[in-house]
């Protein structure tokens, strides 16, 4: 895992971390320049915590340890300072508003970047090649990356489906031949349809993927396979959907690519047949 971006990540992931680790999460923020030359007990000292919380919060962060903490922190502190996320002011000018979109978008896939783990992209893409049948499901914004999911697998020859009819969804996973692999798709972790939809993919026996915000969460402690994007500071305009479908577009991709690459061959000809497909699907509506 890529140790650049952490104070972004320490940004992001703060809401979702215990009181004690929060404390230490704050300190890090206000003074990274003073914990790169800290102990572990001369932070929790400071940051009016316990080692055991700076450990926890390190481990929260997807570090190692303290020490890779330190490291990060050198490695943020020797860069210009991020981008960063920006919030939207009553009557803007389009201009800036451009600027900020475009700010966000950039940050959003840094971030993403920087905890990106590769062993996991590498599984979920061989539990997909391996996989009868592909379900991905997500709620309002989260449907639109299912959709691509099931499209770009679809192009690859899988069963990939993207039913947003959550019985119809029960009903077809019910019935799966084993191997199969559910995807369930929540930004914030907390959407109790994939929630629900992800245990029963468990109890039926598929392959369980959720692809969330970056952070510990129900979802990915009971899935096969955690795959993360940046999470967002909150803002009060902003709107998260709009950062972190950038990054969920962008980790799907990497997915995808990484699965063409495992399969080159196959995956050319299933790209081949289904372009030929449509194409000639389009030239007959084209003649009548």
């Amino acid at each position: 895992m890529e140790v650049s971006q952490i104070l972004s990540r320490i940004e992001s992931i703060l809401p979702k971390l215990t009181r004690s680790e929060a404390k230490v999460a704050r300190f890090a923020l206000s003074a990274p320049d003073r914990v790169v030359f800290m102990s572990v007990q001369e932070l929790a000292a400071q940051s009016d915590s316990s080692s055991a919380s700076v450990v926890r919060f390190c481990r929260s962060l997807g570090l190692k340890g303290f020490p890779e903490l330190k490291v990060a922190l050198s490695a943020d502190l020797g860069q210009e300072r991020k981008s960063g996320y920006y919030d939207l002011n009553r009557n803007e000018n389009t201009t800036d508003l451009v600027d900020k979109l475009l700010s966000n978008a950039i940050q959003s896939l840094r971030d993403t970047v920087s905890q990106v783990d590769t062993g996991h992209i590498e599984l979920a893409a061989r539990k997909l090649y391996e996989a009868p049948a592909i379900f991905a499901y997500g709620i309002g914004a989260s449907s639109l990356v299912a959709e691509d999911i099931a499209q770009k697998w679809l192009r690859m020859g899988k069963n990939a489906y993207a039913f947003q009819d959550s019985h119809i969804l029960t009903m077809s996973m019910a019935s799966a031949p084993p191997g199969s692999v559910f995807i369930g798709i929540s930004y914030s972790a907390r959407t109790r349809e994939v929630l629900r939809q992800l245990k029963f993919a468990k109890s039926s026996g598929l392959v369980t993927i959720s692809f969330t915000g970056f952070g510990r969460s129900e979802m990915s402690d009971i899935s096969d396979i955690s795959l993360f994007t940046s999470l967002a500071p909150e803002a009060k305009v902003r709107s998260t959907a709009s950062s972190s479908k950038h990054s969920q577009f962008f980790i799907i991709d990497v997915l995808y690519y990484v699965y063409a690459s495992q399969h080159v061959d196959a995956s050319l000809d299933y790209i081949e047949k289904t372009r030929r497909a449509v194409k000639e699907v389009n030239e007959s509506d084209s003649a009548d």
